[in-house]
C-alpha cells in the first residue's frame, strides 16, 4: 500500500513538471494550433521579430525641428510629360557679332601700349592698344603720306572756299562749284582717319568695343604688313554653346523646346531661362570632314562662363510620354543604386530603392519604386540619411498592432 502511494506522488511531480515545461516553451518558442482541419499553424516569435526590426531598419524619425534647421522640403509627386533628353558636351565660344578682329592699316613695327599687354586683359572703348610705327620706313612712310594727305586736304578746302565765292558772283557754273566739293569732301574724308588713326609717323590702334583682349597673334617690336591680323577683342555680352551631334537625331532637333547645361569649372547648373537663352541655329546637312550636326545655343554671359571652356548639356525635345520626374537632391545614391525618402507619416520617412531613368540635369525620371501622390523629401534627404545612419530611428515605426 505505501509502495503504491509512493508511485503515485512520484507521477504526480512528474506530471507537474511536464506542464511547466509546456508553458514556458510556449512563452519564448511561439505557438503551434490545430484547426478543425487538423493544419498546424505555426507562429514563430522569432521570426516576427525578425520582420519588425527589419521594417524599422528602414525607416527614420526625423522631426520638425530637425527640419527647422536644414534646407527641406518635401513634394508630392505626380505624372507629368517628360522630354526626351539629348545628353553631349558643349563648348564655351563668343557670339560672332561680339568678337573684333584688329589688323594692321600699314607695315610697320608693333608697339604695344603697356609692357604687360597680355591675353585676357580689360579694355575700355576708345583705348589705345597697340602703334604700328612707320617712320623709319623707306617706302610708304607713314609721315610722308600724312603730310601729302594734309597739303591735300589744305589745297581742295582753298579752291572749294574760293569756288564758292566765285559762284556767289555768278563767275563760275554750279558744276564748277559741286566738283570743287567733292574733292574737297574726298580730300577732308583722307585727313580725318589720318588724324584719327595716325600720329607721327604711327598707326594709332584703339579697341572698338569694351571688352577684353581673347587673343594676340603678334609679339611686341614684330614688323607687320598691312592685313595682317593683329589681335582679337571680345565684348562681354552674348555667348555661344555649340555641341555636335550625331545625324540620328536630326529628326527631333525640330522639337527642341530648351536646354539646361553645368560647367564643368564650378559644377554650376544653368537653364536657358537663366541667361535669356535660345536655340540659334542647327545643321540642315553633314559634311566630309565631320559627319556630326552642329547644334549653337545662344545665352548671356554672366561672367561665370569661360569663353573656350566645356559645359554638360542637355537638350529637351518634345516627347507624348509621361511619368515621375523627382529633383536630383532628393536622390540618394549608394553603390550604383538610387534611393528617395517617402514620407510614412508625420516625422516618419521611409527609405525606398527607386530605379531612374532619364535626366534634364535639374531633375531624373523615376521609372520604378513611386506612384502619383506620394510624397517624398525633395531637399535635405541626405540628412535623414545622416539620421538614420545614427541609429536613432522611431522603435514603432512601421509596426502594426
Amino acid at each position: 500500500m505505501k509502495k503504491l502511494l509512493i508511485i503515485s506522488i512520484i507521477l504526480g511531480l512528474l506530471s507537474c513538471a511536464q506542464n511547466e515545461t509546456h508553458e514556458h516553451n510556449h512563452e519564448h518558442e511561439g505557438h503551434v494550433h490545430t484547426s478543425e482541419c487538423g493544419h498546424e499553424h505555426h507562429h514563430d516569435a522569432d521570426e516576427h521579430h525578425h520582420n519588425h526590426e527589419e521594417v524599422v531598419s528602414n525607416t527614420v524619425a526625423f522631426s520638425h525641428g530637425q527640419m527647422e534647421k536644414v534646407d527641406f522640403e518635401v513634394m508630392k509627386v505626380e505624372n507629368k510629360a517628360i522630354c526626351q533628353i539629348i545628353k553631349t558636351t558643349a563648348r564655351v565660344l563668343p557670339a560672332q557679332n561680339d568678337v573684333k578682329i584688329i589688323t594692321a592699316a600699314t607695315d610697320g613695327i608693333v608697339e604695344f601700349s603697356k609692357d604687360n599687354f597680355v591675353e585676357g586683359l580689360n579694355l575700355t572703348e576708345g583705348m589705345v592698344v597697340l602703334t604700328i610705327n612707320n617712320g623709319k620706313m623707306a617706302q610708304g612712310n607713314l609721315s610722308v603720306l600724312q603730310e601729302e594727305v594734309t597739303a591735300d586736304y589744305n589745297r581742295t578746302k582753298a579752291n572749294y572756299e574760293r569756288k564758292k565765292s566765285l559762284f556767289a558772283d555768278k563767275l563760275v557754273t554750279e558744276n564748277d562749284l559741286q566738283e570743287a566739293e567733292a574733292e574737297y569732301l574726298k580730300a577732308k574724308k583722307a585727313y580725318d582717319n589720318m588724324q584719327e588713326n595716325f600720329a607721327d609717323g604711327k598707326q594709332v590702334i584703339k579697341s572698338p568695343v569694351s571688352g577684353y583682349v581673347k587673343d594676340i597673334f603678334v609679339a611686341n617690336g614684330s614688323y607687320v604688313v598691312a592685313g595682317q591680323e593683329l589681335m582679337t577683342i571680345c565684348r562681354a555680352g552674348r555667348l555661344y554653346l555649340r555641341a555636335d551631334l550625331q545625324s540620328k537625331y536630326f529628326p527631333v532637333l525640330k522639337n527642341v523646346v530648351s536646354a539646361n547645361f553645368k560647367s564643368l569649372n564650378n559644377n554650376k547648373m544653368y537653364s536657358l531661362d537663366d541667361l535669356n537663352g535660345r536655340l540659334l541655329s542647327y545643321g540642315k546637312a553633314t559634311s566630309f570632314d565631320s559627319p556630326l550636326i552642329p547644334v549653337t545655343f545662344e545665352i548671356d554671359d554672366n561672367d561665370e562662363l569661360v569663353s573656350g571652356s566645356f559645359v554638360e548639356l542637355y537638350i529637351m525635345t518634345k516627347d507624348e510620354s509621361e511619368g515621375i520626374m523627382v529633383p536630383n537632391s532628393a536622390l540618394i545614391e549608394e553603390m550604383g543604386s538610387f534611393f528617395v525618402f517617402v514620407e510614412v507619416r508625420h516625422e516618419l520617412f521611409e527609405k525606398r530603392a527607386v530605379t531612374v531613368g532619364v535626366s534634364d540635369g535639374f531633375n531624373t525620371q523615376i521609372v520604378r519604386g513611386l506612384e502619383p501622390d506620394e510624397t517624398i523629401v525633395s531637399k535635405g534627404a541626405i540628412y535623414i540619411k545622416l539620421a538614420q545612419g545614427s541609429g536613432k530611428l522611431d522603435p514603432h515605426a512601421g509596426h502594426v498592432h
